[in-house]
């Protein structure tokens, strides 16, 4: 089973026929289960909703998520740690990365007349449209994470959905942005401001939001002749799979400067490939730069083994979509939408500097699920 972070289909039959392909190997049943007691490994930095309240009456809500990786799980965590304090009575429907698959467990879920709320991961926000319409129309409450729902133009920047209770996450816009500006850093401290050769690692070949930010930094790059800026070949969002084409990529490559990627398991798995290739030693004659701020690649930060890590929030999103949720089917006035970051918590970068003025930090999530 490939471990993927958090993916999105969010158009494109190329698209879609890849991740179909390259879940072909893998079990596509839905998983369902009821919350009754929070997780004990769940991540300590877990948001809480403002005022949490018990739950509405007879309330029992469906958590539609993207897959059973680290990310996926770490929602699935935060869903059923604020259900199980507000008494909330949740089932868990897992999408195994098909799209197909989720919108058939929410047509599913809509039909059996069963739910006052939806909590959506959404894998193909266009596709899902009209079964989430179904939803909207039967009165189920519906609140969306990670994104703006809609196309990858409308995900650019967090915008509430007039018809959903709310939208949790963040804008996907600043996302090469901030890669860029880290991977700039990173190459001032490595060469000054001398010639800076890049390595980038994407999670999934032709996938809609890989490629979108792959293009957007690879267009910065072209017109910056103090840097090279090369693509590696995918590496699945898998910590094995990623060690294996770093292991490849960098045996061939002796004159890496920086490497960064979009997933923490991919910057974990190059960790590894590294040792075994020899020649380069990360903090020291080459910069990591990971993707999502799991603990076990924060602590590397602090180590300065890695330099810099982006950060993802899925535990925290899941915490107050489920609690806004409850609010609004109590009545209770909820934000639409919330944007999970923020300067002291939840930074969109975690560096070294980053954790030198917040020593309390705590991720949010961890790489084993």
């Amino acid at each position: 089973m490939f471990k993927f972070e958090r993916a999105r289909i969010a158009a494109g039959g190329v698209a879609l026929a890849a991740v179909a392909a390259l879940i072909a190997g893998c079990s596509s049943s839905s998983s369902s289960s009821t919350a009754s007691t929070p997780s004990t490994s769940a991540p300590a930095a877990a948001a809480t909703s403002s005022a949490p309240a018990a739950a509405a009456s007879g309330s029992r809500m469906a958590i539609f998520y993207y897959n059973p990786s680290p990310y996926g799980i770490a929602s699935l965590k935060g869903a059923q740690q604020e259900a199980a304090k507000l008494g909330v009575q949740l089932d868990a429907f897992d999408a195994n990365n098909n799209p197909q698959l989720q919108s058939t467990q929410i047509q599913d879920a809509i039909t059996t007349g069963k739910y006052k709320a939806f909590w959506v991961w959404g894998l193909n926000d266009p596709a899902l449209t009209p079964v989430i319409n179904q939803a909207l129309a039967k009165g189920i409450k519906v609140a969306t994470a990670d994104y703006t729902w809609g196309t990858l133009a409308q995900q650019n920047t967090l915008a509430a959905h007039p018809n959903f209770v709310t939208t949790v996450g963040q804008s996907i816009g600043p996302e090469a942005t901030n890669l860029q500006n880290t991977m700039n850093a990173a190459c001032t401290k490595m060469v000054g401001s001398g010639h800076c050769n890049i390595a980038f690692l994407p999670g999934l070949a032709n996938f809609p939001t890989d490629t979108v930010r792959i293009n957007s930094m690879t267009a910065y790059y072209a017109g910056k002749p103090n840097y090279t800026f090369t693509v590696m070949p995918p590496g699945m969002y898998d910590q094995t799979t990623s060690q294996s084409v770093a292991q490849t990529f960098f045996t061939a490559h002796k004159n890496i400067n920086v490497f960064a990627t979009f997933g923490d398991q991919m910057a974990q798995g190059t960790l590894t490939a590294l040792k075994l290739v020899g020649g380069y030693t990360p903090g020291k004659n080459i910069m990591i730069i990971g993707y999502g701020g799991a603990k076990e690649i924060v602590d590397e930060v602090k180590a300065g083994t890695i330099y810099a890590t982006l950060g993802l929030y899925p535990t925290s999103e899941s915490v107050l979509g489920i609690g806004y949720l409850n609010d609004s089917l109590s009545g209770r006035a909820v934000p639409n939408p919330v944007n999970i970051l923020n300067t002291d918590t939840r930074p969109a970068i975690i560096d070294h500097t980053f954790l030198s003025a917040h020593p309390n930090f705590q991720p949010d999530w961890t790489l084993e699920g």
